[in-house]
């Protein structure tokens, strides 16, 4: 997404939703590699963890995201990751600058407001299409993508790995659970009870 969708070059800037959860703090790792400004919504007790990886954090259930990021950054940011969906990309896509890009992934509305807000979603994001205002908004999803060019991800994955031998990247483990323990494993993801990912382990 940072690469291919957003083409974010170093001193941009990005918001990231959700930036405590595995996608998240995979985005803020690779960022703080490609030297960008950053910053990351989160509930509080994990905003050290993204000032940690080099974020400033915002708590999104106090503070309005949209506000709190033109008081950081008056004219926007460069690029917003958002996987919740309902309202959240429209304020998502107002927080840009003028040649920005809103990239979003995932719908978590859906499990948390029912599928209205998601469909919600869905048509602000096609609203985003039609302004001719100089920013853009896009549906990524992996398979597609990956169908479409495998070669980026041939080129993108060895590129992960040199990073992960070169110590540049440490995913973040939330929790190691046994796979018997799997329906466990989705409570605490739903409760947002983690950062980063949870690793089931099939032999335990």
């Amino acid at each position: 997404m940072l690469r291919r969708v957003a083409h974010l070059r170093t001193g941009q800037r990005l918001l990231v939703h959700s930036a405590a959860g595995g996608v998240g703090t995979a985005a803020l790792q690779l960022g703080k590699i490609g030297g960008l400004v950053m910053f990351g919504t989160a509930s509080k007790p994990k905003h050290s963890l993204l000032a940690d990886l080099g974020a400033v954090p915002i708590d999104y259930r106090s503070e309005d995201f949209a506000v709190r990021i033109h008081e950081l950054v008056p004219d926007g940011v460069d690029c917003v990751l958002d996987p919740i969906a309902g309202t959240s990309w429209w304020k998502s896509y107002g927080c840009l600058r003028r040649g920005g890009s809103l990239v979003c992934y995932g719908v978590q509305a859906a499990v948390s407001q029912g599928k209205a807000a998601a469909a919600l979603g869905f048509v602000s994001l096609g609203v985003t299409k039609l302004l001719p205002d100089g920013r853009k908004a896009s549906w990524f999803n992996v398979k597609l993508s990956r169908d479409r060019h495998p070669e980026w991800f041939r080129e993108d994955l060895t590129q992960l790995f040199q990073f992960l031998a070169a110590c540049l990247i440490q995913p973040v483990i939330a929790a190691r659970l046994p796979l018997r323990e799997a329906q466990r494993a989705n409570e605490m993801l739903e409760k947002s009870q983690v950062s980063g990912k949870i690793v089931l382990l099939p032999w335990e």
